[in-house]
């Protein structure tokens, strides 16, 4: 009996090994799969947080590209305006322009009047001339615009009525004939 009883403690003995054994091996795996889900809640922590991190860049992006895209609309149509006021003011400029010639040309002319008024009328006919009676009717339409056409420098005389007695083709004086 006592080879079977120290055969029964060995094997008893060898089974507490196997046991202790065994619970070192599960603890062993319990703290090693404790320690992976700790780092697999990690990584979720960490992807959570750079997917945040990217929607936020993301979101900061498309804020920008709409403000850029307001930016650029309004520049364009301030654009527009300016395209527009600075053909305005072309026009305006253009027509202030040929207003300063016209004033300019009206000037000359009446320069060129008084210049001929100071110097005296041309005496015709016994002082005769263009001139009108106080009563009397005044020139003609196109007797107007023939003297004015004829005063300008620059531009050709159109020859007179032929019926008046101031052809310009008419050289000699009627009266002394």
């Amino acid at each position: 009996m006592a080879l079977a009883q120290e055969r029964a403690e060995a094997s008893e003995r060898r089974s507490l090994r196997e046991l202790d054994a065994e619970r070192t091996a599960r603890q062993k795996s319990e703290r090693t799969a404790e320690e992976l889900r700790g780092e697999l809640v990690a990584a979720r922590s960490e992807a959570r947080d750079a997917a945040v991190a990217q929607a936020e860049v993301r979101a900061k992006l498309e804020a920008q590209a709409a403000a850029l895209a307001d930016r650029l609309t309004t520049a364009e149509q301030a654009q527009r305006k300016s395209v527009n006021d600075l053909d305005t003011v072309q026009a305006e400029l253009a027509a202030a322009q040929r207003r300063a010639e016209r004033a300019e040309a009206e000037a000359a002319l009446v320069r060129q009047l008084l210049a001929e008024l100071r110097v005296g009328p041309p005496e015709r006919n016994g002082g005769g001339g263009r001139r009108r009676k106080a009563d009397g009717p005044g020139p003609t339409e196109q007797q107007a615009q023939c003297e004015k056409q004829a005063q300008e420098p620059g531009v050709p005389t159109v020859a007179q009525n032929p019926d008046d007695g101031n052809d310009s083709s008419d050289d000699d004086d009627d009266s002394q004939q």
